[in-house]
């Protein structure tokens, strides 16, 4: 259930066009490609066990509230900043979203804690995954501020 919910939602966002993406001027130490999915796999099976690990330390459902619902608004963040910048190529609004993103994810990492600290450890990963994001979001902002009236 935790699976399909974690990559369940990543499907509500529309496919992108490449070719933008593609011919934007990128900072020297942009990974290839076959990373960005080589590197979300594995952080969203990790975020599925560490959502089912919260799930089942607690046998009062309410107590799963924030930390649940942290973790939705991590989600829902995570899938709005591809939307804005993948999907609408606004560069410089995708970086309050990506900041916003990347704050939800240290209240997921706080808010599972006290349920499971194996769940926080397991979504730490995606910390560190999305400092990187987020770096690489305001370079390429700082790269090609101008070259499109949407930045």
């Amino acid at each position: 259930m935790a699976g399909a919910v974690v990559f369940g939602v990543q499907r509500l966002v529309p496919t992108m066009d490449p070719t933008w993406y593609r011919n934007l001027r990128k900072p020297e130490w942009t990974p290839p490609n076959w990373v960005f999915p080589a590197m979300w796999i594995p952080l969203k099976i990790a975020q599925s066990v560490a959502v089912w690990l919260v799930w089942k330390s607690r046998a009062d459902k309410q107590e799963l509230a924030l930390p649940l619902t942290v973790f939705g608004a991590s989600l829902a963040l995570g899938n709005w900043w591809n939307v804005v910048f993948m999907g609408r190529h606004q560069m410089k609004p995708s970086l309050k979203w990506m900041g916003a993103f990347w704050l939800s994810i240290a209240g997921v990492i706080g808010s599972f804690h006290p349920c499971s600290p194996l769940a926080a450890a397991l979504v730490a990963p995606t910390q560190l995954w999305v400092t990187v994001a987020a770096k690489l979001n305001y370079d390429i902002v700082k790269l090609n501020t101008g070259k499109d009236r949407r930045t």
